[in-house]
């Protein structure tokens, strides 16, 4: 399922000059290939790295730029931030999700922290993972889209 939405991913962010791109666990959908291709295909790519309790990001040149971070994630070693506007696409990773856009993170908020900032943002993850409804707080940020294997959910 993963390739599946990895090919949708290539169609999507083949124009952009620049995304921002979390760096997959094992379960959750994988990014790994489809960083290294963006990297191959001349797109600059961004990623999360944990501070404090938000989010920097810093822009990559290879997997070789990462190392093992908080909660066990791959987060860049070094390099210079990178403001999230700059990026014309930032993918997000979720555990749930509702037609609405809604998503349900890790609960800790260092996405909803930055995401108002970003100009489109694109959640991915398996449709087993949508539910009918997720219950948001008001600093909870809906996604822009969110992207399955099966289809693309858009906000109204």
């Amino acid at each position: 399922m993963s390739l599946c939405i990895e090919a949708k991913l290539k169609e999507i962010v083949h124009d952009c000059s620049t995304v921002c791109c979390y760096v997959s666990l094992s379960e959750e959908v994988h990014t790994h290939e489809l960083i290294t291709w963006m990297l191959a295909n001349g797109i600059h790519v961004i990623v999360p790295k944990t501070c404090g309790t938000t989010l920097e990001f810093y822009e990559i040149h290879s997997l070789d730029d990462l190392s093992e971070g908080v909660y066990g994630v791959l987060e860049p070693i070094s390099g210079e931030a990178v403001a999230i506007e700059a990026c014309d696409l930032v993918i997000v990773p979720l555990c749930a999700f509702d037609e609405a856009c809604h998503r349900v993170g890790y609960g800790k908020g260092y996405y909803d922290s930055v995401l108002k900032r970003a100009k489109h943002t694109l959640g991915i993850a398996f449709e087993v993972q949508k539910m009918s409804i997720i219950e948001t707080d008001p600093w909870d940020v809906a996604l822009d889209e969110i992207l399955t294997e099966e289809r693309v959910y858009r906000t109204v």
